[in-house]
Order: C-alpha cells, then structure tokens, then sequence
C-alpha cells in the first residue's frame, strides 16, 4: 500500500507554519505513529529537517536535490525515479509525508491508493499549504471525530476511485 498521510487545517489547508506544525496535538501524532509503524515515511528535505532524530519503527526517506548530508537515521535520494525504483523494491508500505510539493508530486502517482488526512479545526496561521485534489478521483470511506487541547479534528480516509 502506498499512501499520503498528513495533519490539515480546516477548511485553509494550512499544513506548516514557519517550518513546524501550527498546532501540538499528541492523539493525533499517536494516530501518525500508528498508522505508519513498520513502513517507508518518504519526505522532503526540509520536513527531514524538523522531523525528530529518530523515528522507531519507521524508516525515512528522503527525496532532496540538495547534497546529501551524513545521516545515519534516513536514505537520500536524489532524483523521483531513483526514489520510486527503491520504493517498489521495498515491498512494505509506503506513506508520502510532506512537504507541499511531495504532496503534490505523490498525488500524482498511480500507485497511491490511500489518503490519511487529519482535518484539524483550527484558525492560524500558515506560510504551507495540502495541494488541491479531486472529489472525482478521492472518495471518504472511513472518518473518525476526535478532541484533544480544546481542537476537534477528523482523521479521514479516502480511497482513490
């Protein structure tokens, strides 16, 4: 299974604000963690830089044009072919993480089946935002309401149809 997994204002899309998530919400990086436990987080290079040390459970990918910098926490590539090669060598679930324009890219791509969004309530500020997609090719099949530090939020699933 290949996927898209990311935490999203309602209804702005805000995704990141200066470098970071605009919000701290544990219940829902517990859902993340989850969720994408034993696959491949595939992300840009600058959601690499504000990722924690380590992950457990989870190995990182990194598709960068920049010069790759000594990691021994994640694997670097440097072109889409070479990372999508990699990917379907792997044989173990795959989820797109972010940036905006890995998003935009993995939207793109046949092999993604699956959206995980978090659509958090929440007024604030944003400088990043989840690319447009189509309710044409995306349909919700499962969703879930949740609360936590006075923040509702839905995690909802769409399956591309």
């Amino acid at each position: 299974m290949w996927a898209i997994v990311a935490a999203v204002s309602y209804p702005q899309r805000i995704i990141g604000w200066r470098g970071r998530l605009p919000w701290h919400l544990p219940l829902e990086l517990r859902l993340f963690r989850q969720l994408t436990w034993g696959g491949i987080l595939v992300v840009g290079r600058k959601t690499w830089e504000t990722l924690p040390p380590t992950l457990p459970g989870r190995e990182v990918w990194v598709l960068s044009q920049s010069p790759k910098p000594p990691s021994a926490q994640a694997r670097f590539f440097s072109s889409p072919s070479s990372l999508l090669e990699a990917l379907e060598a792997a044989n173990r679930p795959v989820f797109f993480a972010g940036g905006a324009s890995l998003y935009a890219w993995a939207l793109q791509l046949p092999k993604v089946s699956r959206l995980y969004l978090s659509w958090i309530y929440a007024q604030t500020p944003g400088d990043t935002f989840f690319p447009p997609f189509s309710e044409k090719v995306w349909v919700v099949t499962q969703w879930e309401f949740f609360e936590e530090k006075c923040l509702q939020f839905i995690r909802a699933v769409y399956e591309r149809i």
